[in-house]
């Protein structure tokens, strides 16, 4: 005996909010595939890393697609698997990476550039604050659902990391305008 009666308009309602779902995962794919490439470069350095990593970014949210409740959430959660895939695979690097580093790379401090000297000298979650809103565009709101922390987080957190880098600035001596 059954408890549960499966009508058949439930059945054909369930396969028609999935068949919307995936057009929703689908035009959400293609808005932010730059962005989510650009998100993994940051991070990797390396754009075939950067594609592989958008790739098992975009097939770790198809797999988990079921389980997203909000249709609305499903642009965050491709950034944050982006983050996610980049952050695995940098820890991927790290055990094969040789014990001597190569003489070709360049030590912080030596791009010439010092703003880009003074990001890659930051915490990673410092630097994806600032590529989010400033390279990203990214409302503050946006990237505290993306990092899943309250918005009043991020906005401190902007404001401090843009005091240090003033701060540095002008203790090289370079215009903070």
């Amino acid at each position: 005996m059954r408890i549960f009666k499966v009508y058949p308009k439930t059945k054909a309602r369930t396969k028609t909010m999935d068949r919307a779902k995936e057009q929703v995962f689908i035009d959400a794919v293609r808005e932010r595939r730059h962005q989510m490439y650009r998100v993994a470069l940051g991070y990797l350095h390396s754009a075939q890393d950067a594609e592989d990593a958008v790739s098992d970014a975009v097939e770790s949210t198809w797999k988990s697609l079921k389980h997203i409740r909000n249709e609305e959430a499903i642009p965050a959660y491709l950034i944050r698997c982006t983050i996610n895939a980049a952050k695995s695979m940098l820890r991927k690097k790290k055990r094969t990476e040789p014990l001597e580093p190569y003489q070709e790379t360049l030590a912080v401090g030596e791009s010439g550039d010092p703003i880009t000297d003074y990001l890659s000298g930051m915490k990673e979650k410092d630097q994806l604050l600032l590529v989010l809103k400033y390279q990203e565009n990214l409302r503050e709101a946006d990237i505290a659902s993306i990092l899943n922390i309250p918005r009043g987080t991020v906005s401190s957190r902007i404001n401090t990391l843009l005091g240090r880098i003033r701060e540095q600035m002008s203790k090289e001596g370079l215009s903070c305008d």
